[in-house]
């Protein structure tokens, strides 16, 4: 049986990617040995559904899109630079994507009781979406970003979120790399 690794995200305007690649760029300046991410892979998982099975694959993207055409299109706002579990151990470097309007946390609840008669399981852990920078490979230097993370700051950037993407990801020996399998646009705000 044939599976694909898959996850649900919304991907970030070009112009704020290009502001994060700087704020990356200047936290490479520390040496610290981190895996830092591609500007192209600078999405936020909204839910990471893992290995599915390409026989439940189109069921699957049917019910994404179902669970999306109830939800309206929200704004993000990008802000704060942080680190997984925190900035004095950080083992992933990430900006925060703030949503006031509180309508992707309602899809991520969506997605976790709609999926759950797939077998996807219900993710407990608080949702806390975000755009991840660079992954800790050792400590190695890092004593060097400790000081970056406790002082840089990213400007908020505000983006019109109109669109869900499903993603696919093949692991690859020098990284993952992604592509969209499906693009479904939220409803427009009236």
């Amino acid at each position: 049986m044939k599976y694909v690794r898959t996850f649900i995200a919304f991907d970030t305007p070009p112009s704020i990617k290009d502001k994060m690649e700087k704020l990356q760029s200047e936290l490479k300046i520390s040496g610290a040995d981190v895996k830092w991410e591609r500007k192209d892979k600078f999405h936020a998982t909204i839910k990471f559904l893992g290995d599915v099975s390409e026989e439940k694959l189109s069921a699957v993207l049917n019910e994404i899109d179902a669970i999306v055409s109830d939800f309206s299109e929200t704004e993000v706002i990008y802000q704060s630079l942080g680190a997984f579990p925190n900035k004095k151990n950080p083992r992933v470097i990430w900006i925060g994507c703030d949503n006031p309007d509180g309508i992707l946390l309602n899809l991520k609840n969506a997605f976790d009781h709609n999926l759950s008669r797939f077998g996807f399981e219900i993710e407990n852990r608080p949702f806390h979406p975000h755009i991840t920078l660079g992954r800790i490979k050792s400590s190695n230097q890092l004593k060097n970003l400790h000081p970056m993370l406790e002082n840089l700051t990213f400007e908020p950037q505000k983006a019109l979120i109109n669109e869900i993407l499903v993603m696919k990801s093949v692991l690859k020996p020098e990284g993952s790399e992604y592509s969209i399998l499906q693009t479904i646009p939220l409803s427009k705000i009236i």
